[in-house]
């Protein structure tokens, strides 16, 4: 798979790129394809969350058809998250601070920039899985009133990036993280790398889910690319959803 082979559908308008690709694979496109629309009217976040979508910034999805089970398929969302890295600081100065937040976001000076919504689709391909990887990047503008902090590139930036110009560096940055994964059996290099770029590895977290938040103290990943925690009467503890902040100071 290489980036030459990457094909693009452009819109001006979409309920949603991820809505679309799942169409698609519903009709038998099995990618790779990247889809773009210049705006969202249905755009959804993590959790079903509205993700709000204005011109200006990139929303796109990569559709993909891999030969792995729904389980291993999820790991795309981490090397997805190095790709979106690695975009990001290739139109950053070296002194600005970019991380990763499990399990899928970027932070660009500790306020998220960008964010990964993956979904996978029952595909007619025997043994093989289709794959829609959303990816949402502030350019342009973040939105207000929201339960995090967030930022967009261009403040950084002395001249403006267009949604066009990111995904040209984006396509190669995700082809070279897709070959680091072979489908599956290159996770130990994508894990490292991910928590390499961690935000608050080492440090007291609290993971807020549907039902409770729990503290403890962000370890690592696990093989499977859960959450690790270690709590305070010593034991670790594996999570696979949850928003990640970190904890007040007592």
């Amino acid at each position: 798979m290489t980036t030459a082979a990457f094909r693009h559908l452009k819109f001006e308008s979409l309920d949603s790129t991820n809505a679309q690709g799942r169409r698609l694979a519903q009709k038998g496109e099995g990618g790779p394809l990247w889809i773009t629309a210049v705006e969202q009217t249905a755009g959804r976040g993590r959790r079903g969350r509205d993700w709000v979508s204005k011109p200006g910034n990139l929303f796109a999805t990569f559709l993909v058809t891999v030969p792995v089970e729904p389980a291993t398929a999820a790991q795309l969302s981490f090397a997805t998250a190095l790709a979106l890295f690695d975009a990001c600081a290739s139109f950053l100065s070296s002194g600005v601070q970019l991380s990763l937040k499990w399990p899928n976001d970027v932070l660009l000076e500790q306020e998220k920039v960008a964010g990964i919504l993956l979904e996978t689709v029952p595909c007619l391909q025997p043994g093989k899985i289709a794959v829609a990887i959303g990816c949402g990047v502030n350019l342009q503008h973040a939105p207000g009133q929201t339960s995090y902090a967030a930022t967009w590139l261009n403040a950084h930036r002395s001249d403006q990036v267009s949604p066009d110009r990111f995904l040209g560096e984006l396509g190669p940055c995700l082809d070279k993280r897709l070959a680091q994964w072979k489908n599956g059996q290159g996770f130990d290099l994508i894990a490292k790398a991910w928590q390499e770029r961690a935000s608050h590895m080492g440090k007291l977290v609290s993971l807020t889910g549907a039902s409770q938040t729990i503290t403890g103290k962000f370890t690592g990943l696990a093989d499977d690319g859960a959450l690790v925690l270690e709590l305070t009467d010593g034991r670790q503890k594996h999570f696979h959803a949850g928003d990640v902040s970190l904890a007040l100071s007592k």
